[in-house]
């Protein structure tokens, strides 16, 4: 018996929407993905209310949803979901403290402890996306997210690290320290003689596998003579590398690729201590680890200056009034020859 034709098809029909509907019924649901992150929120504050912090920001630009055309469609454009609140003492893992909603421009922070300077910021985020404020290190907007609690504003100074990582295509066992010790030997000498720097100037931070990935920093000197500083040190090498008419690493292996991974950022300098805590403020030198007579010279080279001059240092006037004055000296006095017991901690930071 001959198959109607029609019967056929509609028997292939039936067969073809049956596998559809079971594989629509198997497969998982495609999300979708936000590839627009947020812009990034502004004029980020910290204020000492005298009960909490006060964190402040101006609200990103795509707070409030918007939308665009693409083709003959409408689809979404920027949105935030929130933002993230995080805090950060110097040397801690940065702690997140709460997500404040869209349409927020405050969050209070009632834990900060007394003594302690923070660092905070807000972070804009949408469904797959988190957007840090843009803000350059040592600027006004970045000392205005940093407070110390007790007192007046931190010291602070804006550390650049010149740092690079260069990965050989070489076969070292990175866990044999002897055979790591051969190598970073090698290496030492031979990007002290390519750049004309000091080999001390070399600092290997880490020596990894993959093939050998080698990460260090270029040390900025004070009275290097003719040698270059830091970054210039960097830049040469990178222009040097990029030209492959000659193998400088030879002895090591050939070099796959090189990062400039140089970094800015803000430290904050703890406030000089004696045994006790108390603060000491006539260690102005940062020399040595006692206030002495240097900085007695230091002081009497700004006394009698004040704050209407352009060049007005602000650290001699220990007894704020806007002058340095016979008060400030009686200060000092006070402090002469006081030990500081975080004297290494703070040379430490300062010279980095």
């Amino acid at each position: 018996m001959r198959s109607h034709p029609h019967r056929l098809l509609c028997a292939v029909a039936l067969v073809v929407i049956a596998a559809a509907t079971s594989m629509a019924a198997d497969s998982d649901p495609v999300a979708a993905v936000d590839n627009i992150p947020p812009a990034p929120v502004t004029q980020l504050r910290a204020l000492n209310t005298g009960s909490d912090v006060l964190i402040m920001w101006a609200q990103s630009a795509d707070d409030a949803f918007s939308s665009t055309t693409f083709g003959d469609a409408i689809v979404p454009r920027g949105g935030v979901n929130g933002y993230r609140v995080y805090r950060t003492v110097q040397g801690e893992p940065t702690e997140l403290l709460g997500v404040a909603s869209p349409g927020q421009s405050e969050f209070s922070d009632p834990t900060a402890t007394h003594g302690v300077t923070y660092i905070y910021t807000v972070n804009a985020f949408d469904l797959d996306n988190e957007v840090e404020p843009v803000i350059e290190p040592g600027s006004t907007d970045d000392l205005a997210r940093i407070i110390f609690l007790g007192g007046s504003p931190p010291e602070v100074v804006v550390v650049t690290r010149v740092q690079s990582q260069i990965t050989f295509e070489a076969v070292v066992d990175v866990t044999d320290e002897a055979a790591v010790e051969v190598l970073v030997t090698d290496f030492t000498a031979l990007m002290a003689n390519l750049l004309g720097i000091d080999p001390s100037r070399i600092n290997v931070i880490a020596v990894t596998a993959g093939s050998v990935i080698i990460d260090f920093e270029i040390l900025e000197v004070e009275d290097a003579g003719d040698e270059p500083a830091a970054g210039v040190a960097l830049a040469n090498l990178l222009t040097i590398i990029a030209d492959d008419t000659a193998d400088e690493f030879a002895t090591i292996g050939p070099v796959l690729e090189i990062q400039d991974n140089t970094t800015t950022d803000t430290v904050v300098i703890p406030r000089p201590i004696d045994a006790e805590g108390n603060v000491i403020k006539g260690w102005f030198t940062r020399g040595g680890s006692q206030v002495g007579l240097d900085d007695f010279f230091a002081f009497v080279s700004a006394f009698g200056s004040n704050d209407m001059e352009a060049d007005f240092d602000g650290t001699f006037d220990i007894v704020p009034n806007g002058v340095v004055d016979i008060d400030d000296f009686f200060a000092f006095v006070a402090d002469f020859g006081k030990v500081v017991s975080n004297a290494v901690e703070i040379q430490g930071l300062l010279n980095q």
